[in-house]
């Protein structure tokens, strides 16, 4: 089913013909009478980074036509509606988050965008990779006929990297190519191509990679990058072959080295790293310029995205931090909307798409009503959009977990190259808040040709399980830093191309666990002692589930409550485990070929010292 039926009035880009303009401008001189007038609002100008007090707000249909202190009279008609902004504090021009994977909030597209309303932002730009990763150019497409049921102004990236690299470092579920690129580039709502993950191949001036930066060019499109930790002989490079921006900074130094080679920087704050408090430093300290600054969440769980929000939510930490709060919303507005090239949202001003928030404390962002597109999709903080759900998901969507066999505990067992005694092993260190990770040298016992844990110690099991060819493929590794103290946690959620990816103190219980997500069609499972103690199915690509937003929240909710005896903050550790086997993000990872070194771009032996004897 063509989801184009929809929604078929819901405009994305300003599109010029002769009568529309004819319309226009007669909706600007009062001749034709506005759908919308909004009066007495002390408005946010990002143009001149001030506050307009009291001012009135005339929009024509999809469109802004007048700002300013006008007489309503000569623009109203029997048909206006007229809202009095006198009792909110301001009102801003819509949020705009300029990268994210809404899959990692568990929830479809229409869920995702009812969420994101009800917190102010009314344009997203979604890399849509992790289902493309899944279930191909296919899923990306299904992701752009859902976006009709949604008012929220939503556009797509072309995802760049499916697979992630071309390296050999893990074993793909499908691929995304450049005739697929060139494809989707004709769809109004790609708005570009996704985050370059693969520099590795752009640095090298890879003719694939670089023939799907030059689709994205040659479309006018923007190309998104992932530059995370890249020297300055790296990043050059990498950069002059058309990235735009970068949402990986985790440091000031890092940010501003992107800076000074003119890449934008998106300040992320998502569920499980949480960069902003230190790139504010950018802002509060070093007073650069806003310019080139914005902000994206990256990846949000539905809890966090639920009880505190969106980018409201990234305005309010800012600000706390010391940044000026119109300056912040400019970032989140103006400057989001020119990166992403939408010439139509970003501003309260005559011409643009009259997507409008009123918000009833500045500095608390909160979110009283909602207008996109002229409409009205929020009133006092409850959703009164559409509540469409007739787009389904085809049934190929919902079987895409393809073990070669069920799993016994001996083959999750770490074997060591010796029998008995000890051996140095290269671990993964996971860093709280961080995408990155750290190599870590550990000595382990050896019994019996397997590698043990220490009694007692932050130290765990982690593998990665192929799931989408049946090859059998398990790569093995040890994890410190997420603070299991036992059990077994298992997700379908593996970064990027979300193989099963498992953590535990016991071989048979991630077993187990694993067992679970292949008997379910996917999702995330908890075992201990033996016994599943929690469980989330997400049958979707075994990345999301179809279920309402709210249902979802209480779920998940539930799950994690039945988790305290992990002693982890599970909702961010899912997230965290979830990056464990992403070979694109320094510095040391595990998939199911193994333990990958990111930055040399390989598989490793991560017994040291072993290949040298």
């Amino acid at each position: 089913m063509d989801s184009r039926q929809a929604l078929t009035n819901k405009k994305l880009r300003f599109k010029p013909d002769v009568k529309l303009l004819q319309n226009l401008i007669r909706a600007a001189k009062g001749e034709i009478k506005s759908t919308l007038i909004i009066k007495n609002a002390n408005t946010i100008d990002v143009v001149m980074n001030d506050i307009r007090e009291r001012v009135n707000i005339a929009v024509w249909q999809d469109y802004i036509v007048r700002v300013g202190y006008f007489d309503i009279d000569r623009f109203r008609g029997d048909d206006t509606l007229v809202i009095d902004a006198e009792n909110v504090e301001i009102v801003s021009p819509g949020f705009i988050e300029p990268h994210v994977h809404v899959e990692s909030s568990l929830l479809t597209v229409r869920e995702f965008a009812k969420g994101v309303l009800l917190h102010g932002t009314t344009t997203v730009a979604a890399d849509p990779h992790e289902i493309g990763n899944v279930l191909g150019a296919e899923g990306v497409k299904l992701f752009i006929r859902e976006s009709e049921y949604t008012p929220l102004r939503i556009f797509f990236y072309a995802p760049s990297c499916v697979p992630p690299t071309k390296a050999g470092l893990d074993t793909p579920g499908k691929y995304i190519t450049a005739s697929d690129i060139e494809e989707l580039m004709k769809y109004d709502e790609v708005i570009g191509l996704g985050e370059v993950m693969d520099f590795l191949s752009v640095i090298s001036a890879d003719e694939d990679i670089l023939t799907k930066i030059v689709t994205a060019m040659k479309a006018g499109k923007l190309v998104d990058g992932h530059a995370p930790q890249l020297s300055e002989d790296m990043l050059v490079p990498y950069k002059i072959a058309g990235i735009e921006g970068d949402h990986e900074s985790t440091f000031v130094a890092e940010a501003l080295m992107k800076l000074r080679n003119g890449m934008r920087i998106l300040m992320r704050e998502g569920s499980a790293w949480k960069d902003l408090e230190e790139l504010s430093k950018i802002l509060t300290y070093m007073r650069v310029s806003t310019r080139y600054l914005t902000f994206a969440t990256d990846d949000m769980e539905v809890i966090e995205l639920y009880e505190k929000g969106h980018i409201d939510r990234i305005l309010r930490k800012v600000v706390s931090l010391g940044v000026d709060p119109i300056k912040a919303v400019r970032m989140a507005t103006l400057n989001a909307s020119e990166y992403l090239g939408l010439k139509e949202v970003g501003a309260i001003l005559p011409g643009r798409f009259a997507d409008i928030v009123f918000l009833e404390s500045f500095r608390k962002f909160l979110v009283k009503h909602v207008i996109v597109g002229g409409k009205i999709v929020v009133k006092d903080g409850k959703y009164v959009g559409t509540e469409n759900r007739s787009f389904r998901y085809p049934d190929f969507a919902y079987r895409t977990i393809n073990l070669k066999r069920k799993l016994s505990g001996e083959d999750l067992v770490l074997k060591a190259p010796i029998q008995e005694g000890e051996v140095r092993f290269l671990g993964i260190k996971a860093i709280p808040g961080k995408a990155i990770t750290k190599k870590v040298e550990l000595q382990l016992p050896v019994k019996n040709g397997a590698v043990m844990l220490p009694e007692g110690k932050d130290v765990a099991y982690v593998a990665t399980v192929e799931r989408h060819h049946a090859t059998g493929n398990i790569g093995k590794g040890i994890v410190t830093g997420l603070g299991i103290t036992e059990g077994a946690l298992a997700q379908s959620i593996a970064h990027d191309v979300h193989n099963i990816v498992v953590v535990g103190k016991s071989p048979e219980e991630m077993a187990r666990a694993v067992n679970e997500i292949s008997d379910m069609g996917g999702g995330m499972v908890a075992v201990v002692n033996g016994a599943v103690v929690g469980r989330m199915k997400l049958p979707i690509a075994g990345l999301m589930t179809d279920e309402p937003l709210e249902t979802v929240y209480r779920k998940l909710k539930s799950y994690i409550g039945s988790l305290q005896m992990f002693s982890v903050n599970f909702h961010a550790i899912f997230m965290t485990i979830g990056l464990l086997s992403l070979p694109v993000i320094p510095e040391v990872r595990v998939t199911d070929l193994g333990v990958v070194d990111v930055l040399a771009g390989k598989v490793i032996n991560p017994f040291l010292g072993w290949d040298e004897k």
